[in-house]
C-alpha cells in the first residue's frame, strides 16, 4: 500500500489550484513548491530508512 505524503498532498493541490488560476505563479510560489519538494525528499528518505530497518529486524 503507498500513500502520498503530506507534503507531497498539498504540492499537488497547490498544482491544482495553479492550473485553475485560483493562485499566481510568482516568485513565493516557486519558493514554496521548492520547499515542499525538499520536505518531501526528506520524507521519502526517512521512510526508506524506516523500512529498511523493519526489514533488517526480521
Amino acid at each position: 500500500m503507498t500513500t502520498k505524503s503530506i507534503p507531497e498532498l498539498l504540492k499537488r493541490s497547490l498544482e491544482s489550484h495553479l492550473e485553475e488560476a485560483d493562485l499566481r505563479d510568482d516568485e513565493e510560489m516557486r519558493a514554496l513548491m521548492e520547499k515542499l519538494n525538499n520536505l518531501s525528499s526528506k520524507v521519502a528518505a526517512a521512510k526508506a530508512q524506516v523500512l529498511a530497518r523493519r526489514a533488517a529486524k526480521k
